[in-house]
Parts: C-alpha cells; sequence; structure tokens
C-alpha cells in the first residue's frame, strides 16, 4: 500500500487539474468500489436533489458508475471525480454536460460530494478547478449551474466559486417525481470573441 506522499504522487500522474487540497481527474475502472460506496453512504444526504433516472437505473450502485466511465470524455460531455490529494479519496465527482461549440462554447455543471466531505471547502475548490478547467484546456467561455432554490449549500459553493444567478427557470428539471424550478448561475470567461 502506498503511503500518503507516494499516492499523492500516483494521483497527480493522471491528474487534469491540482488545486491545493483537492485535484480532479477522469474515473478509471480501479475507482467502481470506492466511487459506489460513496455514493451509497450518502445516499439519503444526495437523494433530494438529484434528477429521477429512467427505469430499472441504479444510480447508486453498478449502473452509475458504468455511466461515469461511460461518458467521462466525450465530444458533449466530461466526468471527473474529485479526490483528495494526500490520501487520494473520492469525494465527489464534477460532470460538464451539454458542451457547445461554436458561437456557445459553453458546458453546464453538475456536481456531488459524499456526505462526510461537505462542509469543508472542497467542493468549492474543485469547481474552481472545474471551471479553470473549462476556460483553460477545453476552451469554453461560459460554464452554467442550475440549482434548486431550496439547495442553500450548492447556491453557496457557487457563488464562493464566482458564478452569478442570472435568473429562474421554472419547472427545469424532474426531481423526486415532480418538475423543480432552477435558478440558473452562470460563469464566463473575460475575453473577445
Amino acid at each position: 500500500m502506498p503511503r500518503s506522499g507516494e499516492n499523492d504522487q500516483i494521483q497527480t500522474q493522471h491528474a487534469l487539474v491540482i488545486g491545493d487540497r483537492v485535484l480532479l481527474r477522469f474515473p478509471v475502472e480501479a475507482d467502481r468500489a470506492e466511487f459506489i460506496a460513496t455514493r451509497q453512504v450518502s445516499r439519503a444526504f444526495l437523494e433530494p436533489w438529484e434528477p429521477i433516472r429512467e427505469p430499472g437505473f441504479d444510480a447508486w450502485g453498478d449502473d452509475g458508475f458504468d455511466r461515469e466511465i461511460e461518458c467521462r470524455q466525450l465530444h458533449t460531455q466530461e466526468r471527473w471525480l474529485i479526490v483528495r490529494r494526500g490520501d487520494g479519496a473520492i469525494l465527489g465527482r464534477l460532470a460538464l454536460t451539454g458542451i457547445e461549440r461554436g458561437p456557445f462554447q459553453c458546458g453546464r455543471l453538475g456536481y456531488w460530494i459524499g456526505e462526510h466531505f461537505a462542509g469543508n471547502g472542497y467542493m468549492t475548490e474543485a469547481i474552481r478547478l472545474g471551471v479553470s478547467r473549462c476556460f483553460g484546456t477545453m476552451g469554453l467561455h461560459r460554464v452554467e449551474a442550475n440549482v434548486m432554490p431550496s439547495n442553500v449549500a450548492s447556491r453557496r459553493v457557487l457563488e464562493k466559486a464566482g458564478f452569478e444567478c442570472e435568473g429562474m427557470s421554472p419547472k427545469y428539471l424532474s426531481i423526486a417525481g415532480a418538475w423543480a424550478d432552477h435558478e440558473r448561475w452562470a460563469i464566463t470567461r473575460d475575453d473577445d470573441c
């Protein structure tokens, strides 16, 4: 078993972006058990904010992880694990979906963090790192995130990461079997076309 410093060195070799406490990287098959365990132990914490999946799809088990692997690096979306530096623990995940090129150069950010890791600033750092990847390597101009108004913690994370609330999208997404209103948050890169 690698020691903490060795584990950090191994993790940083595969990192897309590296912060002070966390890094982002694509999921790999070896992450399956830890990813699923983090999701399952945090289910009650995460479920109120999760969209409804198609019948028979287990978002908390192998189906959910299979989707992470399938979608980790596509033209229209990417999935990045949030990994704690030092011990390599999987804390959560960022997903950039709906990537549009051409005149938009935009994508939608979705995210979650395991319950035991919430409230420690990890997600704010991860979102800042994700935005830096979007604006840097990916060359995007705009990143959006949609949040239920009642999800105060998620709204606060976006605010701390530099996003601004642009308005409300009524009945935007099906959550827990009902169409839920969402606030539309965004951050743009300051540059000319």
